[in-house]
């Protein structure tokens, strides 16, 4: 895995695959305030916890930025300055604000490179 200064915030479960690459600037986050079920406006001092699940061999660009909840499915790719708002599914390419499905990685491809074991090192 290769984090670049990721930054994590919250402490709510958070489970990232195998091989996953991030750029500099990237932010997860795994809890909200508490802002439909609190004792005051515009929040309190609770939060919601979501679980983030980021599968294998996903790679994110620069400033990225996911909110609770949400799952990356395998092989995807997150574009820079993306903000995932929904789950985003295996191999998809996404980007925008909120992230949206751009296209797919060629899953043949894809699959062929992992079953021969030709991933990037970890020092790249």
């Amino acid at each position: 895995m290769k984090f670049n200064g990721m930054e994590v915030r919250g402490d709510g479960y958070l489970e990232i695959g195998n091989n996953f690459r991030s750029a500099p600037g990237c932010v997860i986050i795994t809890r909200n305030h508490n802002y439909d079920n609190g004792s005051a406006v515009p929040y309190d001092d609770t939060f919601v916890r979501k679980d983030v699940i980021i599968r294998d061999n996903v790679w994110f660009g620069v400033n990225v930025v996911v909110v609770p909840g949400i799952k990356i499915g395998e092989g995807a790719i997150v574009q820079a300055g993306s903000t995932v708002v929904q789950d985003v599914p295996e191999g998809a390419i996404v980007g925008g604000h909120p992230a949206e499905v751009i296209s797919y990685r060629d899953m043949d491809h894809y699959n062929k490179l992992k079953k021969e074991k030709e991933f990037v090192s970890p020092s790249s």
